[in-house]
């Protein structure tokens, strides 16, 4: 997905501009948007206010809303297997089918929301990489009158590029996470919370990470709630042993305005390993939304995270790095957007004896244009640009050209 993929990174921290530079997700296009009536001919006028009341009429007899898509695409890839050199071509067409559900609203006493889609992937010449992906999120709330609990997850089954391995490979990731928060008062809430993220790679180093925690905030006013929270963490990683750490955080929400948003946490993590000492490690994700005009958005997602590396024993890398992007309605149909990116990680050791000195230096840019077809109905074309500009033992530099076009029907 090209602008969905990025506009979808999340205060957790699961998506950074290395999974959306890899090109994992190759179907850009996303879930038509919804009718509104001024992208609609006049003589489609009357259609739209029976769509309308009808609408209306079964919301007063339901509060579950269910929406289905299925989208094509194309995409010419310059550097299927991320090489520095002999860089192989190919072009991949995918279909890409999917629903998202929704129970309930942020008032209500029970909330579910679902959203998953499958991703058939067939390449021209290289067919033996052929895949299915799977990717599914879901989160179920339930409140009280002052107590209120969350689960949530995410579920990834992919085989595709990857930054750190260098080329294709197969993984799935795990991640589900459940919250506990009571209201002390108007002003103070407390909570705990649990998380376990699970990387399992095929035939590579797979890694399981477990954290538990308490925050509390503080709110200053209706747009502007403050925090602290603490979480302990212990992790697994083949043939590194188990490592240890703690989590020292600010929690941040500000609605500034209608126009600006802040939300997001950050602070260091304290790492412990199995024989190279501890290391003290920046930490977080701070998204920034600005609604510029009636048809202009702007965003930025600045993050920061730790993560084994499934190509390298004994080792982990550091990422920072910002994603950001604008996106212009032009007219009653067009949609122009910019996704642009950096990212700088280093390598380090989980053991002793072992020297992690690989740097990457990841730039990204894509530009992209939806166009509304019909009213359920759209065409995205995209073109994305990639380097990374990696040095050090174990170092996977190449540069990467992608051009591609999706449809996408949604009901």
């Amino acid at each position: 997905m090209c602008c969905v993929m990025l506009h979808a990174v999340s205060a957790e921290g699961q998506e950074t501009l290395r999974d959306a530079a890899a090109g994992t997700q190759a179907s850009l296009a996303s879930p038509a948007s919804e009718k509104v009536l001024d992208t609609l001919d006049k003589n489609d006028t009357e259609d739209v206010f029976l769509d309308e009341f009808m609408n209306y009429q079964m919301k007063l007899l339901k509060n579950w809303k269910l929406r289905v898509f299925t989208s094509g695409t194309w995409r010419h890839d310059s550097n299927v297997f991320l090489r520095k050199t002999n860089a192989q071509s190919d072009m991949m067409l995918s279909f890409s089918p999917g629903f998202q559900y929704s129970y309930g609203d942020e008032q209500a006493k029970l909330q579910v929301l679902a959203d998953y889609n499958a991703q058939f992937n067939f390449y021209d010449k290289f067919n033996k990489q052929n895949s299915l992906n799977h990717f599914l999120r879901l989160s179920l709330s339930y409140r009280m009158n002052k107590t209120s609990f969350k689960l949530s997850g995410l579920f990834h089954q992919v085989t595709g590029g990857d930054l750190d391995v260098g080329g294709q490979a197969s993984r799935v990731q795990f991640s589900p996470q459940l919250q506990v928060m009571y209201e002390v008062s108007e002003k103070v809430r407390v909570g705990l919370n649990g998380q376990l993220q699970q990387t399992h790679y095929d035939a590579l180093i797979s890694s399981t990470t477990y954290r538990f925690g308490v925050f509390a905030d503080y709110s200053f006013s209706p747009r502007f709630r403050l925090g602290l929270q603490f979480n302990e963490m212990l992790q697994e990683v083949d043939k590194s042993g188990n490592q240890s750490g703690e989590d020292y955080l600010v929690r941040l929400d500000y609605e500034a305005s209608k126009k600006l948003s802040v939300t997001g946490s950050g602070g260091v993590h304290m790492l412990h390993t199995t024989s190279a000492g501890d290391a003290t490690l920046p930490l977080g994700t701070l998204g920034f939304k600005y609604a510029a005009g009636p048809k202009t958005t702007m965003y930025a997602n600045v993050y920061a995270r730790a993560q084994n590396s499934p190509s390298l024993g004994g080792q982990y890398f550091q990422s920072e790095g910002m994603l950001m992007g604008i996106q212009q309605q032009m007219g009653t149909k067009v949609t122009l957007g910019a996704d642009f990116g950096y990212d700088y990680s280093a390598y380090h050791s989980y053991l002793a004896g072992v020297t992690g000195t690989r740097k990457d230096h990841v730039r990204f840019m894509r530009p992209w244009v939806k166009y509304a077809l019909l009213r359920n109905l759209s065409l995205e074309v995209f073109y994305q640009h990639t380097t990374n500009d990696s040095t050090g033992i174990g170092s996977q530099p190449f540069s990467r050209d992608l051009v591609g076009a999706g449809i996408t029907g949604s009901w």
